[in-house]
Order: structure tokens, then C-alpha cells, then sequence
């Protein structure tokens, strides 16, 4: 057994081309923040690399693979001509060189579709630590032909580095192939999309979990789910950076209430009584107030009668004065019960009049009331 840390298995991948080493190696890395080890294969032919995976497959199974990647519709003839004519079935070589001379493939589709696949193989090791067991028993022994007999680190490097660019390009909603999607809005997206969410996309496993089971390039799916990300048919955010989001979006779309009272309690009684329904931001003068309407959208105002320099009522007339707040709800809040007082608010500009103290429930059916029928500004 052989150790490695994080970044060094190309180095061992190195040294099998140099010895010319034939046979396969079981690399077991250890994920951050998974339980269970990463556990993969890689096949060598004379110190070339001619497959990676998660375990060695037959020629069979392959060509089946390679087939839907191409979308072929005569597998099945194909196959069962192929495995009719074959003689040598433990020899991967000869299988395909079969069905080459069948015209099912291309050397040059088969040659693709191994290299993203050792590519796809690595990207899941290289970043970690593990262990590498050498099995010389076990071979794979497919190369695309006399010039091309498998792959080397030194001709993946170049590619390797594109794709590493790709998934930097994607970070912002796919940070990584370790990344955890999550659906999101599944009844808005389009009838495919939900049912892939729905048979794949479970908050559970990774998104190179997902690509392994489907047999699927990692980051070619990565770039699927981020046009679906940028959609908002999924997430790779956390449960609790999601349930974050949404009380904050929550909150943005709530109505926001300015009180205008000089009383610090007073402030903390109101704030504690409609915080749970509205967005509340607090003045203590008039200046702050007529500042944060200037910044602020704001659907109503609760504003005392008396405070000291500017009081309410002068803020009041102040506001309607203002073309783009004369439709603003503005209600009064007065310890004064007269007719005289309500109707000095009144002609001051007040949508409704309040004597304090005052009930939460009252309080609040009256917002609800003129919030209801307002219009921000």
C-alpha cells in the first residue's frame, strides 16, 4: 500500500508510466466532512491509464455507455453481433476493435469519451489524501490505437487545468463537485427538470454522487445545474443558509412601518407589538424621520403629536407638503383625547388618530387596514 496527500497522485500516476506498469490501482481518498472513503479504480496498459472508474467494467458494458453518450439506436444488434463474433471476451481491445471495424464507433468518440472519463476520476482524487493498492492480476487493456495506447498525466494536464477553470466559472452557484444540491420551485420548472429533481436531487447526496450513479460527467452536469441554479429550480446552499434566504426575502417583502416617537419606550413597546408582521424602523426626531422617508420605502408612518423642537403635527403638515408622500398613511399617536386634538390632526394631514396607550390588536387592525390600501412610495 501506498500513501499519498492532497495533490500527489500525480506523481504516482507518473511513476506507473515510467515503470511502464500494466495492471490497476484501487486509490481510496479521504474525503473532508464525508464518513466513508472515496473509492475508485485505474486501469494501466504499459503504464498508460486506458480507464477510471469505480470499479472495472466489461467491454460490453462499455460500448453500452458509450452508446447512449452518442445516443446510438442500434445497440442492441450491434451488441449481441458483437459478443457472436468476439473471441477473445476477456480483451477489451479486441471487443472494440470489433465493433470499430462494425462502424458502431469512431476511434477518435471512443478515445473522448475514455479521457473525460480518467479526467472526471481524478478531478474526485487529486485534491484529497489516500492510498493506492497495485492488483497486477487485474487488467484493461483498451487503446485507441498504435499511436494513441492510452493516457498520461503529462497529455491530461492541459485539459485538466480547462476544467478546473470551468468549475471555478461555475463557483458562484456550484462551488464545487462536493457541492450538495437541493431542489428548489419544482412546481415552476419545466415538466424534465422536475422529474430529475425529483429522482435526483435529494439535499443528500453530492453532486458527484449524483453524476457517479448516472453515469455522467460531473461537470458537464454541474453546468446543467447551473443554468437551473441561475433559474431557481435548485440550490447548493446549506439547509440553514436556505431557511436564511428565505426569512430574509421573507422580511423584504414585508410592508416597513417608520415610528416617529422621542420615548425610547415607547419605540420598544411598538416595535415588540408589530415586529412579528411588519418591518419597523424608528425615528426620535423629526430630522431622522424625514431622512430614512428619503432612503426608505416605507408604507406607513406611526408619528407622536408631541416631541420636542419639530412636533408631530408640524412634521405631519411638513410630510404632506411633499407631492410624493401625500398619500402616505399617517397616524397620529396622542396621549390628548379631544375632539379639538383629533381635529387638529386631521387638518395637520393625518390618515387616522390614536390615543395612547394602546392595544396590540387595535394597533394592529389599524395598520393592516391603511397598510392594505396604501401604496409605497
Amino acid at each position: 500500500m501506498q500513501q499519498f496527500k492532497s495533490k500527489q497522485l500525480p506523481y504516482f500516476i507518473n511513476s506507473f508510466r515510467s515503470h511502464k506498469f500494466s495492471g490497476v490501482i484501487a486509490v481510496q481518498a479521504k474525503v473532508p466532512q464525508q464518513t466513508q472513503l472515496r473509492k475508485r479504480v485505474i486501469a494501466f496498459h504499459q503504464g498508460w491509464m486506458t480507464y477510471a472508474g469505480v470499479d472495472l467494467i466489461t467491454a460490453q458494458d462499455l460500448a453500452i455507455l458509450l452508446g447512449h453518450q452518442l445516443k446510438l439506436k442500434v445497440m442492441d444488434s450491434a451488441i449481441k453481433l458483437a459478443n457472436k463474433k468476439s473471441k477473445n471476451h476477456s480483451s477489451i481491445q479486441e471487443y472494440f476493435e470489433l465493433l470499430v471495424r462494425l462502424e458502431l464507433f469512431k476511434w477518435e468518440d471512443i478515445q473522448a469519451f475514455m479521457q473525460t472519463r480518467i479526467l472526471a476520476v481524478l478531478e474526485q482524487l487529486i485534491p484529497y489524501q489516500g492510498t493506492i493498492n497495485q492488483n497486477v492480476e487485474r487488467s484493461f487493456d483498451l487503446h485507441c490505437s498504435e499511436s494513441q495506447q492510452g493516457f498520461c498525466w503529462d497529455s491530461l494536464l492541459s485539459v485538466y487545468t480547462q476544467r478546473q477553470q470551468q468549475w471555478s466559472a461555475l463557483a458562484p452557484i456550484i462551488p464545487s463537485l462536493e457541492s450538495v444540491p437541493q431542489p428548489l420551485n419544482i412546481n415552476q420548472a419545466e415538466a424534465s427538470v422536475a422529474e430529475h429533481l425529483r429522482k435526483w436531487v435529494d439535499g443528500q447526496n453530492s453532486l458527484v454522487d449524483i453524476a457517479v450513479a448516472m453515469e455522467k460527467d460531473p461537470l458537464r452536469l454541474a453546468h446543467v445545474y447551473y443554468q437551473w441554479g441561475k433559474k431557481g429550480w435548485l440550490t447548493c446552499d446549506s439547509p440553514e443558509v436556505i431557511a436564511q434566504k428565505a426569512s430574509q426575502s421573507a422580511a423584504s417583502q414585508q410592508s416597513t412601518i417608520l415610528s416617529v416617537d422621542d420615548s425610547p419606550v415607547v419605540q420598544t413597546l411598538i416595535k415588540r407589538a408589530i415586529g412579528d408582521r411588519y418591518q419597523v424602523l424608528l425615528a426620535d426626531n423629526a430630522v431622522d424621520a424625514l431622512n430614512i422617508l428619503n432612503r426608505r420605502d416605507v408604507s406607513l408612518i406611526l408619528l407622536d403629536v408631541t416631541m420636542p423642537d419639530i412636533d408631530g403635527l408640524e412634521l405631519c403638515r411638513t410630510i404632506r407638503s411633499l407631492g410624493k408622500f401625500q398619500s402616505l398613511p399617517i397616524v397620529m399617536l396622542t396621549a390628548k383625547d379631544g375632539m379639538f386634538d383629533k381635529l387638529k390632526g386631521q387638518m395637520a394631514g393625518a390618515t387616522h388618530y390614536l390615543t395612547k396607550p394602546i392595544s396590540q390588536k387595535k394597533l394592529l387592525e389599524v395598520l393592516d387596514k391603511n397598510v392594505s390600501t396604501a401604496v409605497k412610495v
